[in-house]
């Protein structure tokens, strides 16, 4: 190498680079094992087919020696034959008349060298009639058509086969291989002939020209041979253009390993490169040679919706854009170095992007750094002429918490992503253990419920839901309770939102359908007059946006239990109501022609709307517990439901107060005009046993002179709580 190759690293003139070297060898190495592989698949399957055609050829021919053999057998005269028994009646007359049908066979079927009759004559088989021409044909002084005492050993078995043994009838045989003696080389095929009473009076034996078979075999094993030939040039043509191909496409080593470690959509490192370079950050982090590092795990919220959205082109120039953003504003660190401690930013998957901080100071900088880039990445994003908002949840991981190894560091830095979404969305958060904890929790319970599904672990409880005027139960509505084994009693405020994450609220909420309606027909049935007029069931978003198919649900489920349509209600908030105005319109609309009753849950808790009072057809609106509960001490909140029963009551819905806990907050409400209120001043929610005793109380809903109103007594259920 000159000196200047030596200063600048590059190679002398006319010598090859040891990676280029590394990568031509390889490439005639990997030539090489496709063509092996080829040849032996190529081979395997020759050798398959050789081995094929062989065993058809050979089973053909046997097979085509006994038929010839069964021919020979028909052409027998049996009567004939029996009397031919001693060796001077060779060519005699009887002799000449039996054996002349086998003659014609030998002579008109090409081939047939020989046909004859055997018998057994004890241990001894012994050859009656012989169809050959008469004469010493192999020249060993002795008439050929003399009786034969000596066969050869390769047939014995044929002949043991097709001869009565032990009591035991023949069976139609044939030789499995050429055989040769002193009259030539044969295959033969055997078959017995019988007297007219059945009985097996002897065999014949048909030996055919083995040249024949030979000549058979030969011509199969080459038909299979010559298939390698053009096999075999294909492989040598495809073999050498494989490693041409390889050659021409090699590059210096430098440039294929920075394509390997880049991302082809965003320009960024890959998943590959960031892994690398996080665990020789960790390595140095222990080793002490340097202070600290931080992970950041990012990802876009909603971008599958707006991928889905505009489109999988749009999308992918959305993520080039972010990458850009995240080029500038990690500049100055240098975000692609090729510095074993210089930052990172890569592209994770998806939409998610990961950042490897090693240039930290201060446990503060992440907090900075973390704050600069939810502000670069919170403006609009041109893309395809419209203006697209992507905010980012990140979830922040620091050495100082976890150096255990790069995929724990991920796993922790994606669970504090998590958080941060759960938080709100477009925010920071950095990791501690609790939050590993409820992510534990969080997937101990859904995978708990799955479990729990069609198994006693679930239950429904029954809250009465009372008329105010009256005093009386008119309804009830179905609660959803969780025993699990392990955690006790689950909260529905924990298991619900997990059963709508995973999609399991489907399922969830068809099985409590069917359940309340069950119940509810079971009462009806034991004691009409005291059953509740309807039951009402929650709906949850993923159920709304079933359309048609939730409508097919109800009518099966109404029809199954013999259940009038207005006997059930089903209760659904405005919050997701909106997530799909028109369509949830439509199948509201289908629900009050099948005359199903249908309630807004959760009214005014922020998202409620006259408009939404007007266009949707609700009978009952339920007033929210946190109204209820303020009501005493709010003048404001007391104006607000005075305002709120007089719109319902003009507009002809039914109002219904959550969360009734003092006889305080009831006289109020009474006098405010509500319909109808449910509560634990009423009742805790109850088992199915005691919903008819529930139902047959009647509370007093006027104060008494001391200013007290009282309930009747109802024993409180296991199961307290609200919610589904």
């Amino acid at each position: 190498m000159t000196p200047a190759a030596q200063r600048t690293g590059s190679p002398a003139p006319g010598s090859v680079p040891d990676d280029a070297t590394r990568d031509i060898r390889r490439a005639r190495l990997e030539a090489l094992a496709v063509a092996a592989c080829l040849l032996i698949a190529v081979g395997a399957g020759t050798l398959g087919m050789w081995l094929s055609c062989v065993d058809t050829v050979h089973n053909n021919f046997r097979q085509h020696l006994i038929e010839l053999a069964q021919s020979a057998a028909q052409q027998v005269d049996v009567e004939l034959h029996a009397r031919i028994r001693r060796p001077e009646q060779i060519n005699g007359p009887e002799y000449r008349r039996a054996v002349a049908p086998l003659r014609r066979l030998r002579l008109g079927i090409r081939g047939i060298k020989y046909v004859y009759t055997l018998v057994r004559d004890g241990p001894d088989i012994r050859f009656i009639l012989d169809a050959a021409d008469p004469g010493d044909n192999d020249g060993d002084g002795v008439e050929d058509q003399s009786q034969v005492w000596e066969i050869s050993h390769n047939k014995t078995r044929a002949i043991q086969l097709a001869l009565p043994r032990d009591g035991k009838p023949g069976v139609p045989a044939a030789t499995d291989e050429p055989y040769t003696d002193p009259w030539g080389t044969f295959m033969t095929g055997y078959a017995p002939f019988y007297d007219a009473a059945g009985r097996q009076a002897g065999a014949v034996g048909v030996d055919v020209d083995a040249a024949i078979y030979v000549a058979r075999m030969h011509t199969a094993r080459n038909q299979a041979l010559l298939g390698l030939l053009p096999a075999g040039a294909l492989i040598l043509a495809f073999s050498f253009a494989f490693y041409r191909t390889r050659r021409r496409g090699l590059a210096p080593l430098r440039g294929v390993a920075t394509a390997a470690r880049r991302d082809r959509l965003t320009g960024l490192a890959n998943r590959t490169l960031f892994m690398s370079r996080l665990d020789q950050a960790i390595e140095r982090v222990r080793a002490g040679q340097q202070p600290r590092f931080a992970v950041l795990f990012l990802d876009f919220d909603h971008f599958k919706l707006l991928n889905d959205t505009l489109g999988h082109e749009a999308g992918d120039e959305l993520l080039r854009q972010i990458a850009a953003r995240l080029r500038s504003t990690l500049r100055a660190s240098d975000a692609m170095s090729d510095e074993p401690g210089g930052n990172v930013v890569a592209r994770f998957g998806g939409d998610e992007f990961v950042i490897l901080l090693n240039e930290l100071q201060l446990d503060t900088d992440v907090a900075r750094v973390a704050e600069r880039l939810l502000n670069a990445l919170s403006p609009a994003y041109g893309v395809g002429g419209r203006e697209v908002h992507s905010t980012v949840s990140i979830g922040i991981v620091t050495s100082d918490q976890c150096l255990e190894s790069g995929e724990a560091i991920i796993r922790n830095a994606d669970v504090a992503m998590y958080e941060a979404k759960r938080c709100g969305r477009a925010c920071s958060v950095v990791f501690n253990e609790a939050m590993s904890t409820r992510l534990t929790r969080h997937v101990t319970i859904e995978s708990g419920l799955r479990k729990a599904l069609g198994t006693s672990q679930l239950s429904l409880v029954y809250q009465p839901i009372v008329e105010l005027e009256s005093g009386a139960v008119t309804s009830v509505e179905a609660l959803l309770r969780w025993e699990h084994p392990l955690l006790g009693r689950v909260s529905p405020a924990e298991f619900i939102p997990v059963a709508e994450e995973s999609g399991l609220i489907v399922p969830l909420g068809d099985w409590v359908l069917q359940e309340a309606c069950g119940a509810f027909l079971a009462w009806r049935r034991q004691d009409p007059a005291r059953a509740p007029r309807a039951i009402s069931v929650n709906l949850s978003r993923a159920e709304l946006a079933l359309g048609p198919r939730l409508l097919d649900r109800i009518r099966d489920t109404l029809a199954r239990h013999d259940m009038p349509a207005e006997c059930l209600q089903l209760e659904v908030t405005e919050r997701e109501v909106m997530r799909d105005p028109q369509a949830s319109r439509t199948l509201m609309q289908e629900l009050r022609r099948m005359r199903v009753r249908l309630a807004m849950d959760d009214f005014g808790t922020g998202t409620s709307s006259l408009a939404c009072l007007r266009e949707y057809p609700f009978d009952v609106v339920k007033i929210d517990r946190s109204f209820v509960s303020d009501l005493v001490a709010e003048r404001d909140v007391l104006a607000l439901i005075h305002a709120t029963l007089t719109l319902l009551e003009n507009l002809g819905k039914t109002s219904v107060a959550e969360g009734v806990e003092t006889v305080t907050q009831l006289a109020i409400l009474q006098s405010l005009g509500c319909g109808c209120a449910q509560g634990y001043f009423f009742s805790r929610p109850v088992a199915a046993e005691a919903v008819l005793e529930v139902c047959s109380a009647r509370w007093q809903t006027e104060p008494t002179p001391a200013g007290q109103g009282a309930a009747v007594s109802v024993p409180p259920a296991s199961s307290a709580g609200t919610g589904r």
